[in-house]
């Protein structure tokens, strides 16, 4: 019986004691995206519109976040993840079309590989295909799929001693 009860009380202090973490919402409502509010057109709201529609034309290529791929579960690389150029954002007012690089080059990105089997460092360059410009691919989304498929060259470090 007395197990039982220290058991009560363990559990119940571990349930009472538990903070919230601020980085997560406190309940599912939280993750409930909020539904448009209707206004009154303005020529403020539509000055507004039309500056976001211009930054999210199809245009040069924008910063992206990527995370960088190990050739093995045991490596780990640092930095593990860059800030690349890739072409991004809307065709036609109605969406129609597709952003497709028009040029591209391969940056080599210097990094470091940790081999956790070996205990080991050693330096490397990684591959990362970068777009130079942009165009719009009028075309159907089958039509525009060889050219805009991201197709990253084969993962080859060119490793060098540390």
């Amino acid at each position: 019986m007395a197990k039982i009860v220290i058991l009560c009380v363990v559990l119940f202090v571990v349930v009472a004691g538990h903070k919230h973490h601020p980085k997560f919402p406190k309940n599912a409502m939280d993750y409930i995206i909020p539904m448009p509010t209707k206004v009154a057109c303005s020529g403020d709201n539509e000055r507004e519109r039309g500056n976001i529609i211009e930054q999210s034309k199809c245009g040069e290529p924008k910063e992206v976040f990527e995370y960088l791929k190990v050739k093995a579960a045991h490596e780990q690389i640092s930095p593990r993840a860059v800030w690349v150029k890739r072409c991004v954002g809307l065709c036609e007012y109605d969406n129609e079309g597709t952003c497709v690089p028009t040029e591209t080059v391969i940056r080599h990105i210097p990094i470091r590989i940790y081999n956790a089997k070996t205990n080991k460092e050693t330096c490397a360059t990684y591959p990362v295909v970068e777009h130079v410009s942009c165009g719009c691919c009028a075309l159907s989304p089958e039509e525009c799929t060889g050219r805009r498929e991201y197709n990253p060259p084969k993962l080859e470090y060119e490793v060098e001693s540390v």
